[in-house]
C-alpha cells in the first residue's frame, strides 16, 4: 500500500461512484453515522518512517503506523508523541489526525491539531496534496492540516504525517485522591495555581470500580518533569489530600474503557460549570456507565454500554441531561462520538448541513465518494 494505490482506488471510484468506506485498523467503525459505501479502502498495511529527525524532534510516517510503533521508535531517543486518544494504541495515526481523537494529555500538550506539522492526503478527484511542513517553525497561508484534521476522511484519505514531538520526562508519577467533601474545587484549582500536571481526571463511581481504584469517584493526577518539579507539585498536592501512587498504566486502562463501547458522548463546557455538578454526575452508579471529567477543558465523556454490557438506549444521550444553569446551558456542546446506527437521526442528523461545509466538501471531494454519511450529509 503506498499513495499511488490510494490515488488509484479514488479515481476508480470517481469513475464507477462506488463511494469509499475509509478506514485504518477497523477499530471505530462503529464511530460516527452510519457510511453509505459500496467498497473499503483501508490505510492499515501503509506503514513506515518516512524521516526521524531527533535533533529537530520531528517525526513524518505513513498514515498506517499505530500508535504504537511511534511510541517504541521516539523511546529510543528518549522522545514521545504525547497524543493518548481514547480506545488503544492499536489504532493508526491517519485515523486518529482524522478524527481528531485526544486524551487525557490533551489538556497540557494539545489537541492533535496542535501536534500535526504537515500531512499528504489525496482528495476526492484522487489529487496528491501536501499541506504545512517538516519543521516546527512553517508559514504556508491557509492551514490544510488542521482543516483535515477531525474531516473523517470526507474531504481527503490521510496518507502520510509529520508530527511534533516532545522530550521524554525524567519523571513521570501518577497518583490517585478520593474525591470527598470539596477536594474536587480544591483539586481543580490547584490545577491552575500550584500544580501543572500531565493530565488530570475526574473519574465517575463506576469508572472507579472498573479501573480498581474502589466504590467511590476519584482524581487521577499525571506528574512530569524532573523529579525536583514533580517533587514540588507533589508537596502542593500534599496540601489539599492524601495522594496514593498508583502504576501509569492506569491511563491506558482508563483509555481503554471506550473500547468497544456501544455509545460515547462528549459535553463541552466552562470548567467552572462542571466543579458545581461535579459531585452529582460522578456519584451517578448505573451499570456500564462510565463517566469522567477533564476539569482544566472543560469536557465530560460518558461512555455507555461497554463491553456489550448494559446497553439500554434511554442511557445512550444521559449525559446530555445535566443541568448546569440557564446562561451556562447556551455554551454547552455535546458532540456523539458513538450511538447505535438507529439513534443517530433522532440526536444528531448532521454537522455539515451549513453552506460553508457543504462548498468546502464539494471542492474536496467533488462526486462525495469519500466516508459519505460519515458527518449526517
Amino acid at each position: 500500500m503506498n499513495t499511488d494505490t490510494v490515488v488509484a482506488a479514488i479515481r476508480e471510484s470517481g469513475v464507477t461512484r462506488i463511494p469509499l468506506r475509509i478506514s485504518g485498523r477497523s477499530n471505530w467503525l462503529d464511530a460516527g453515522r452510519p457510511v453509505l459505501a459500496g467498497k473499503s479502502l483501508s490505510l492499515r498495511d501503509d506503514i513506515g518512517v518516512v524521516s526521524y529527525v531527533p535533533g529537530d524532534l520531528t517525526l513524518t510516517v505513513r498514515a498506517g503506523t499505530t500508535l504504537a510503533e511511534i511510541e517504541r521508535l521516539t523511546l529510543e531517543h528518549d522522545q514521545w508523541l504525547p497524543l493518548d486518544p481514547y480506545g488503544s494504541s492499536d489504532g493508526t495515526i491517519g485515523a486518529t489526525i482524522a478524527t481528531a481523537s485526544a486524551g487525557p494529555l490533551a489538556s497540557s500538550f494539545g489537541l492533535p491539531r496542535d501536534l500535526v506539522l504537515g500531512l499528504e492526503f489525496v482528495n476526492g478527484r484522487g489529487e496528491v496534496v501536501r499541506a504545512g511542513g517538516k519543521v516546527v517553525k512553517n508559514v504556508a497561508g491557509f492551514d490544510l492540516s488542521r482543516l483535515l484534521t477531525g474531516s473523517w476522511g470526507t474531504l481527503g484519505v490521510i496518507t502520510e504525517v509529520t508530527l511534533r514531538l516532545y522530550a521524554r520526562p525524567h519523571a513521570d508519577r501518577t497518583f490517585v485522591i478520593s474525591l470527598r467533601g470539596d477536594r474536587a474545587t480544591a483539586l481543580a484549582h490547584a490545577a491552575y495555581t500550584s500544580l501543572a500536571p500531565y493530565a488530570l481526571q475526574f473519574v465517575g463511581a463506576s469508572a472507579a470500580r472498573a479501573l480498581g481504584l474502589g466504590e467511590h469517584p476519584v482524581c487521577l493526577i499525571r506528574l512530569g518533569g524532573n523529579d525536583a518539579v514533580v517533587a514540588e507539585q507533589l508537596i502542593a498536592l500534599s496540601q489539599i489530600a492524601r495522594p496514593e501512587e498508583v502504576e501509569g498504566r492506569i491511563w491506558s486502562s482508563l483509555r481503554g474503557l471506550d473500547r468497544n463501547a456501544d455509545s460515547v458522548v462528549r459535553i463541552s463546557n466552562l470548567p467552572a460549570q462542571f466543579l458545581g455538578t461535579a459531585d452529582r454526575i460522578l456519584s451517578d452508579d448505573l451499570p456500564a456507565v462510565y463517566t469522567y471529567i477533564d476539569p482544566r477543558r472543560g469536557v465530560m465523556r460518558v461512555v455507555v454500554g461497554t463491553n456489550g454490557e448494559g446497553r439500554d438506549d434511554d442511557v445512550v444521550t444521559s449525559g446530555t441531561s445535566v443541568e448546569f444553569g440557564s446562561d451556562a446551558s447556551r455554551s454547552t456542546e455535546v458532540i456523539f462520538e458513538k450511538l447505535p446506527p438507529e439513534v443517530w437521526a433522532q440526536v444528531s442528523p448532521s454537522v455539515v448541513a451549513d453552506r460553508l461545509s457543504q462548498g468546502i466538501r464539494k471542492a474536496y471531494d467533488p462526486h462525495n465518494i469519500l466516508n459519505p454519511g460519515i458527518l449526517g450529509d
